[in-house]
């Protein structure tokens, strides 16, 4: 195979050696890459057979030339029309595809009217021009005269697809008028998350151009070419740039398609909170929406477990828990999103939400833990996470719709009629509601057919396919007994304070005091309590998870502010009472374990303290000092103050004063 090198060929096109090397980094040019020993460089190596035939032709007679030989014949270029008969209708666009029905169309009738009525109108040609002149009436956008239908009717009658398609305006398809620099400006303001619309974003582009390119202002496109190049953009682009990245991802990634074949019913709970919209109206006679706490199995849709609650919060996620738990047993999952209603320390964890210095001090198990359930956080921000978001919607328009005081999700979807129910029609109440929909969800929903995506169960009830499903696995219950103990919620560790300890139930904070409770001040406990019956709470130690006591509701310690009850006032004192009496009979107790003729006298003993230690008090003096003299003293007698250390023999000087004593 005879190799060129870029030289060589760049005198065969006759043109520069770069230009050649650049046809070969486009890929114009196919080469191969060798080394020269000689310089060390890479150098390019083409091929004869990969250049084009007319410099293949050329190089040759270059080489017939030094032999002496007749140069090779250069072939006449061929361009062979294509035979627009070949265009089938696989190659048309769908527009094009009803431009060419409907002129079949207007040929046959055509022809037709040309046949019938040739003699009432005077002749064919006078059928043509009838037959256009109607035609245009009947379809305005519409090119046609009588030359045009001869045209098409011949294109017709030789199968030329490509002659029945008008070709108007196909030339500069894809193509624009605009300069890049202004539709760079326009995608600028319109892709952007303030939405403006386009008309808006036209205007501005127009000041943008006086700005910057003043010259260019008389040849800005109008505003609707700018819009279809606005309309010409990817919808994914648009959704990002103008929509954010929540609306991208749940409208154009993706996602991942569950599968429900491998699980069984109780094996996965899904939560969640749903506000209804409808007002209803609470003992206290004002008028509220209530919010619905829910538990769904995920085999087979059926809701297992709910609480009906004014405010969602853990304590309403507990008690939905615990209605699915005594009516269908103990799932071995739940999957929850991130409201802070679900993910508390004592029910399942943190999850998402936990911090690095969360629970410094440990906690005793998680209510889960002790069911043996475990908890799984949807992604934060997915809002395809949770299948239940879609019952819901079921039960806002076969529930809510249903109730007088319906006031929509939106203020679209609220009736005119609402305004004057809520001031004069009959609403319901709390408790009508609660018994209507406990009706509802078994009576209606869980008994309504499947709309899962396992096509083996379609037909089927939500009831059934649990029914039939909870056969194939283990079926885990608990007594209400033993519910009761394990779903008691759990408080962060405290202190017992001189009240006892507390709880917060619906925001409320309730005091819980005992007989123990003076003796225990200061002790680390937790509380275990069931927000269901917050009468009593049991309290266990932080040390070993130890159950101590049973304490119940402090509410005589609880009194108004400005109250004119006695009674109130006296409750509270006779509490404070016995426990003062608590501690007088726990001291006297201390006092009496002592013998009687063995009671400390604590003034006695500090005197016999004091005459056993002074028998062991000396001082002891240094042999030398420094003297300090007044100034009365200097004044006298000067000589003092060179005296600076004194040396004094204590032995000498003890000596004397025994002998003096003696004497």
């Amino acid at each position: 195979m005879q190799l060129l090198s870029t030289a060589q060929v760049a005198e065969l096109k006759g043109c520069s050696l770069q230009y050649v090397q650049k046809c070969i980094k486009d890929g114009k040019i196919k080469a191969s890459i060798k080394e020269n020993a000689a310089n060390n460089r890479t150098e390019y190596a083409i091929a004869i057979s990969d250049l084009p035939e007319k410099l293949q032709i050329r190089w040759e007679n270059q080489q017939r030339n030094k032999l002496g030989l007749e140069p090779v014949p250069v072939p006449a270029k061929a361009t062979p029309k294509p035979d627009p008969r070949q265009i089938t209708l696989q190659d048309l666009t769908g527009e094009q595809r009803k431009d060419v029905a409907l002129w079949c169309k207007i040929i046959v009738e055509w022809q037709a009217a040309r046949e019938n009525k040739a003699v009432q109108f005077g002749g064919k040609c006078k059928v043509d021009e009838m037959y256009c002149a109607a035609v245009k009436f009947r379809y305005p956008d519409i090119n046609i005269s009588p030359d045009i239908l001869y045209r098409k009717y011949k294109a017709y009658k030789a199968g030329d697809i490509n002659g029945m398609v008008d070709h108007r305006g196909g030339h500069n398809k894809g193509k624009t008028c605009i300069p890049e620099y202004m539709l760079d400006a326009f995608y600028s303001f319109y892709l952007h998350d303030n939405e403006l619309p386009i008309s808006r974003c036209y205007e501005l582009l127009k000041v943008w151009v006086r700005d910057w390119y003043p010259e260019a202002v008389a040849d800005i496109p109008s505003e609707r070419t700018f819009r279809r190049k606005a309309e010409a953009l990817p919808f994914a682009v648009v959704m990002y740039m103008r929509k954010g990245d929540k609306a991208f991802h749940d409208s154009c990634l993706p996602y991942i398609d569950r599968l429900y074949d491998g699980i069984e019913a109780n094996d996965v709970w899904i939560a969640d909170n749903h506000t209804f919209d409808f007002f209803t109206e609470g003992e206290d006679g004002k008028k509220h929406r209530l919010y619905l706490t829910a538990f769904t199995d995920a085999k087979s849709g059926m809701m297992v477990g709910w609480n009906l609650t004014e405010n969602p919060s853990s304590d309403s996620t507990l008690l939905a828990l615990r209605h699915g738990i005594l009516r269908c047993g103990v799932p071995k999952s739940i999957y929850v999103d991130n409201g802070s209603e679900f993910l508390v320390s004592d029910i399942g964890g943190r999850g998402h939400r936990r911090k690095k210095n969360w629970n410094k001090d440990p906690l005793p198990p998680t209510i889960l833990d002790f069911l043996g359930v475990e908890m799984h956080n949807a992604i934060v921000r997915n809002a395809k996470a949770k299948p239940i978001e879609r019952t819901f919607c079921t039960f806002k328009n076969h529930f809510s719709r249903a109730i007088e005081t319906f006031c929509g999700g939106t203020v679209v979807e609220q009736k005119e009629s609402l305004k004057w129910i809520l001031k004069h029609g009959k609403i319901p109440t709390d408790i009508q509601i609660k018994a209507a929909l406990d009706l509802f969800i078994d009576g209606d929903y869980n008994v309504s057919p499947y709309g899962g995506k396992e096509q083996r169960l379609k037909g089927k009830r939500r009831i059934d396919v649990w029914n039939e499903s909870i056969k194939n696995t283990e079926f885990r219950m608990a007594a209400e007994a033993n519910l009761d103990m394990l779903l008691r919620r759990v408080s962060r560790p405290q202190k017992i304070s001189r009240n006892g300890v507390f709880v917060r139930i619906a925001g409320e904070k309730l005091w819980y005091y005992g007989q123990e409770t003076i003796l225990h001040i200061g002790e680390q406990v937790y509380v275990r309590y069931d927000p269901a019956n917050p009468t009593s709470v049991r309290i266990y130690s932080m040390s070993d998870d130890k159950y101590l006591w049973t304490w119940q509701l402090a509410d005589d310690l609880m009194v108004d502010y400005l109250t004119d009850n006695k009674d109130d006032i006296a409750n509270a004192e006779r509490v404070i009472r016995e426990n003062k009496r608590v501690i007088k009979q726990f001291a006297q107790g201390i006092h009496d374990a002592v013998d009687p003729d063995k009671q400390i006298d604590i003034f006695a003993s500090m005197v016999r303290k004091g005459i056993e230690g002074e028998k062991d008090f000396r001082i002891e003096k240094p042999k030398k000092f420094t003297p300090v003299f007044t100034e009365e003293e200097l004044e006298k007698r000067p000589e003092l103050s060179s005296i600076q250390e004194v040396t004094i023999i204590m032995d000498r000087i003890n000596a004397a004063a025994e002998q003096k004593m003696k004497g």
